[in-house]
């Protein structure tokens, strides 16, 4: 009879997993050796957290969980950073985790935690397995973790559970909830939504992660055309409209010139998010300005409600709303081409630059020195300012961060995962000096497995977000500057190719030298953070 752990690897193999991800311990190996054994890769990283970042952008990417496996206590507790970013950023996995054996637990305090406990406030589900029908167990979690809104589960698994025998179910399986598809809205809600739309002179157009990047672009786009009307994008929906389009006007929720495209969502007056979820904004503006949502779930939450909805088939919607007509738009030209050059002045270098590149030129540079189809997976902190709205995307799925809980250090991790689903792609990593200080020794881990990203370490010695938020603040600057460190000598020893840039002839010379090279690559591009702080310039 096979033992619970040869039942979960089973079962996991039967569901389409391919790889995980994690650094495990003596109370996971039995899973482990399942696993291999079944042809399922591991990857072993060098911090669980890593690991569950890398299992989170293979969820995005494959639209079914990615899986990440950790050990007990401490293991577990690692893991849970990258699985709450999942939880927030609507990304699913299944993250398994070892637990102390149940003939110790009520002895045994070393290492003792309630895990479920720990995970059930930012997944989906956290249970832990018994030994009985474990199968069903497993495919209920996956089931949850792909039902809309999508999500991460938590799975415990404890060291003698894993290596008894697993038992049928008592009295047969049990009903389990199951993927349902999305309910096709009422004709009500259609016409309700559709006149709304009709109504408003100058609406705007959000798009958000929602949106299924594999079914709804095509759709979005014939929407946005017959309505006319400007569209923005949250960081995770960036490439649903490519941003060569007419009608694209810029990345909304609390990015780079954040506040210049708040300015202009208050002349509008109606914001119409169509798969946008609150979640990815810092601010509050779809609660004090008016904003009806289109999406495959309510975005109703805590004291928060649209001003309407339609919630169902997205597909399905914004075809229909397309054909009932929507009525035409009195944005002027004069009034569009004002705020472009508004947002271009924010982002650009007001002042000259004291010691370093800028970062918004270098990601300019960067853009045009890659293939058009380049995946690029940023980091949190000022780089994520400036990448998430000067970086140009074309195409779904091309661009990553952080956004619902914007976790540093979730760059390479996340680059590493994007090239092993796709090994013939160029794959760019952008991170600043704190997260890649975070991550850098995954670089080892890049080279043992043959993952070739390049990685541009845009390096000011500190935390110039938070360096530029005390200066707004009228803080003394504290606490957030960093010892200077050399990158590029640095991540040589992990089996990078490195090289430092001081100037915009470098970094053409080292991104060529870079896409050539058969081994992971890191730039240390030395940045002057001046220009960061316009770009935090907190909205009205």
């Amino acid at each position: 009879m096979p033992t619970c752990a040869e039942v979960t690897a089973q079962t996991l193999s039967e569901l389409g997993v391919k790889r995980m991800f994690g650094l495990p311990g003596g109370e996971i190996l039995d899973l482990v050796e399942a696993c291999r054994a079944l042809g399922i890769e591991f990857v072993l990283t060098r911090d669980e957290g890593n690991a569950a970042f890398m299992a989170d952008v293979t969820g995005q990417i494959q639209r079914r969980p990615g899986v990440c496996v950790s050990t007990l206590g401490p293991g577990a507790l690692n893991m849970a950073l990258g699985v709450a970013n999942a939880y927030l950023d609507r990304s699913p996995v299944i993250a398994v985790s070892a637990s102390i054996a149940e003939s110790a637990r009520p002895y045994a305090t070393h290492q003792n935690l309630d895990l479920n406990d720990i995970y059930r406030p930012f997944t989906k589900l956290s249970v832990t397995l018994d030994g009985e029908d474990t199968a069903g167990e497993v495919r209920h979690a996956y089931d949850l973790a792909v039902q809309p809104r999508m999500g991460p589960v938590h799975i415990a698994l404890p060291s003698d559970v894993g290596r008894s025998p697993d038992r049928p179910a008592e009295g047969g399986v049990g009903a389990r909830t199951r993927a349902q598809p999305s309910a096709p809205p009422s004709d009500e809600d259609l016409q309700r939504i559709a006149a709304v739309i009709r109504e408003a002179r100058r609406p705007v157009v959000i798009l958000g992660l929602d949106l299924d990047p594999y079914e709804d672009c095509g759709s979005v786009k014939r929407f946005v055309e017959e309505l006319g009307a400007p569209v923005f994008v949250t960081p995770k929906a960036k490439g649903i409209l490519p941003e060569d389009h007419r009608l694209f006007a810029g990345v909304c929720a609390g990015v780079a010139a954040d506040k210049v495209i708040v300015e202009l969502f208050g002349r509008a007056d109606l914001l119409i998010g169509v798969g946008f979820d609150p979640v990815e904004s810092d601010k509050i503006w779809h609660q004090t300005m008016k904003l009806i949502s289109i999406g495959p779930v309510s975005i109703a939450a805590g004291a928060y409600s649209p001003a309407d909805e339609a919630v169902g088939d997205l597909d399905e919607i914004i075809r229909a709303l397309g054909e009932m007509g929507l009525g035409s738009c009195e944005w002027s030209e004069e009034e569009l081409r004002e705020y472009r050059e508004a947002l271009g002045q924010a982002l650009r270098p007001a002042h000259g630059l004291r010691s370093g590149l800028s970062p918004y030129e270098v990601t300019q540079r960067l853009r045009e020195l890659v293939p058009r189809d380049t995946i690029h997976v940023t980091d949190v902190g000022s780089v994520k300012f400036v990448t998430s709205q000067v970086w140009r995307t074309y195409e779904p799925l091309t661009f990553f961060t952080s956004n619902g809980l914007s976790s540093m250090s979730y760059g390479l991790p996340g680059a590493m995962a994007a090239k092993l689903l796709f090994p013939d792609r160029t794959v760019l990593c952008t991170t600043g000096d704190g997260g890649f200080g975070m991550t850098l020794s995954e670089l080892e881990t890049c080279a043992r497995h043959g993952i070739h990203v390049i990685t541009v370490v845009y390096n000011d010695s500190g935390l110039s977000l938070i360096r530029a938020v005390q200066e707004y603040k009228g803080h003394p600057k504290y606490g957030v500057d960093f010892g200077a460190v050399d990158f590029a000598a640095v991540t040589e020893a992990f089996g990078a190719w490195s090289a430092r840039v001081e100037s915009m002839a470098d970094l053409d010379g080292a991104v060529e030298e870079g896409l050539r090279i058969g081994r992971p690559v890191v730039l240390d591009v030395v940045i002057d953070p001046t220009e960061y702080v316009g770009h935090a310039a907190p909205a009205s």
